[in-house]
């Protein structure tokens, strides 16, 4: 029989199940929009309600929340949640808890005889169980519906920022296929797709690996069609999957947490279901008739416009879009569209890629071109007046000689509207930078900033003149030439992307390392690239990392290549 003692833990554990079971079928209503899981949660609560009935009774009269020493007894953690997610997470934790609890108390309680509306289960021809038996039965069925639950918890991925993904077959590229790839990130695709039905899978593997390197140097997402497997191997940031493919929970088996999983889609069921197996993002369409994969059924945009407005995960249109209807795609609410011959199978993919995502976006700073007019406007608070060439230094450690101004022909006074409208900067031909990226939080360890300086020097040649950076616990300074034809922006993408990779696979974490915003100014002369040089190399220094700048590790200069 149950003590005053054990009617309090009875009492306790029986609230505490109902205010979880509350939360947990919420989500499931509110979140999911989910019939099934919500009506199941359901059950279980009125289900817990006939178990414990008999004895909260006589366990509200031993209630004592005034003396109860553990009001006062709180962690820090119990009073943050970073997101919807970690309390839905927090609150299935507490009710299987509390489960278990009261099932081992209602093995002391004996038999309560119950009212007449609760002598019988839902179904008439069950008869009563025991009531610790029962509870046992419940907390079983709440660990498969948790393991439910979960799989709709996924982190906030990169795969959000996604407009333009772009998938790679060879047999539709024009030009050789890891050269069209590049192409096509260089035109602003945001993520590429390995997509190869014929190749066998060594070789499917090596590819994987090529076009993984290649993405992560350009820190745009990479993911492998239809085998979880070879994304794992070739380290691809996910995989995806079609609705005959292997279903998206095992894939997610292969992948792991960490991994992206996309699913294609063809109607609102296929949709829901994908966000109840955990997918990241949906692939919705076809949304036009495509020759690249011919089908007999066409949704079209008006289930783009239906996704939209009910999925919550990201969603990429796919299917015969091209620079012509991609407006049509844009305006049904769907952000992101997914292309393969219309771009792959151009002459010039990434004249057609940067046409592409400049109509699904809009006038931003990636799709203005890199050479500003000709026509000189006066000094003003946007624009760059002309300003005389410094006379050369001598070469010295921090000096270089005949240091490019920025050049005499400025953007007009329009073009430099619309560029300031989206971001603080601009692109000029033939000028050096000066840049500064922060972390969000934590610092850089002497091996993670050891992968951030290599990783910024292989750039060098590549996609800029690296002139010299330094890698602070914190921050990166970085001065810089970039190459001709590619935007500053995108470099500084590529740099930001590829190193948080790196040093999330170094700390086995997913997430944001940087911050948003970088900082960065062009420099204009000798004496401004002297003093930003010198500023770089006393920084460890100042914040006593070392008392020579010469035995700091993490900083790297090359002027014999500039004149």
């Amino acid at each position: 029989m149950l003590t005053g003692s054990g009617y309090r833990i009875l009492d306790a554990n029986a609230n505490r199940a109902r205010e979880a079971l509350r939360v947990l079928e919420d989500y499931a209503r509110f979140a999911l929009d989910d019939d099934g899981l919500s009506g199941e949660l359901k059950a279980i609560r009125h289900e817990l309600a006939r178990l414990t009935g008999p004895y909260l009774p006589d366990a509200i009269l031993h209630r004592d929340t005034a003396g109860d020493v553990g009001t006062d007894n709180k962690t820090v953690a119990e009073f943050r949640r970073d997101d919807l997610g970690s309390v839905v997470v927090a609150a299935g934790k507490r009710l299987g808890e509390a489960l278990r609890v009261l099932e081992e108390v209602l093995k002391s309680a004996g038999q309560v005889e119950p009212t007449p509306s609760s002598a019988r289960s839902s179904a008439d021809d069950v008869p009563v169980m025991a009531p610790a038996a029962g509870v046992e039965k419940l907390r079983y069925r709440f660990y498969i519906l948790e393991q439910a639950i979960v799989r709709t918890l996924r982190p906030a991925t990169r795969f959000g920022d996604v407009r333009l993904y772009v998938l790679i077959t060879e047999s539709l590229c024009r030009r050789p296929w890891l050269e069209t790839a590049e192409q096509a990130i260089l035109g602003g695709a945001d993520c590429l797709q390995l997509r190869e039905k014929q190749l066998d899978s060594g070789e499917f593997l090596r590819r994987a690996r090529l076009l993984g390197d290649l993405c992560r140097r350009h820190g745009v997402l990479f993911i492998v069609n239809d085998r979880p497997d070879i994304a794992v191997l070739a380290g691809a940031d996910g995989v995806h999957v079609g609705q005959e493919d292997l279903p998206a929970i095992e894939a997610r088996k292969i992948v792991g947490h960490g991994k992206i999983v996309g699913v294609s889609t063809h109607r609102i069921e296929h949709a829901r279901q994908a966000v109840l197996d955990g997918a990241d993002y949906i692939g919705v369409g076809p949304v036009f008739p495509s020759s690249t994969k011919p089908r007999d059924i066409l949704p079209g945009l008006d289930y783009a416009r239906q996704v939209a407005g009910e999925i919550r995960i990201p969603a990429v249109a796919i299917a015969g879009i091209t620079h012509e209807n991609v407006g049509e795609v844009a305006a049904t609410g769907v952000r992101a569209v997914a292309v393969t011959a219309a771009v792959v199978g151009q002459e010039d993919a990434q004249a057609v890629a940067r046409e592409l995502k400049r109509r699904l976006v809009g006038q931003t700073f990636l799709s203005v071109a890199p050479e500003p007019p000709p026509a000189p406007v006066g000094q003003t608070l946007l624009s760059v007046a002309p300003e005389p060439r410094t006379a050369p230094v001598g070469q010295t450690f921090l000096s270089v000689p005949s240091i490019p101004t920025a050049p005499s022909g400025s953007p007009s006074a329009e073009e430099l509207r619309k560029r300031r409208r989206q971001l603080p900067n601009w692109t000029l031909t033939g000028s050096m930078y000066f840049i500064t990226f922060r972390l969000r939080a934590t610092e850089f360890t002497p091996s993670e900033r050891t992968l951030v300086l290599n990783h910024i020097r292989s750039g060098d040649a590549l996609y800029y003149q690296l002139l010299a950076c330094v890698i602070m616990p914190d921050h990166v300074h970085l001065l810089i030439r970039p190459k001709d034809g590619l935007g500053l922006s995108r470099i500084t993408k590529g740099i930001k992307g590829a190193s948080a990779r790196l040093i999330n696979e170094h700390r086995k974490t997913v997430g944001r390392i940087w911050q948003d915003e970088s900082f960065d100014r062009i420099v204009r002369d000798a004496a401004e690239f002297d003093e930003k040089l010198v500023y770089m190399y006393n920084n460890p220094v100042k914040r006593a990392l070392v008392a020579n700048a010469d035995d700091y590790e993490w900083w790297f200069v090359n002027l014999g290549s500039q004149g």
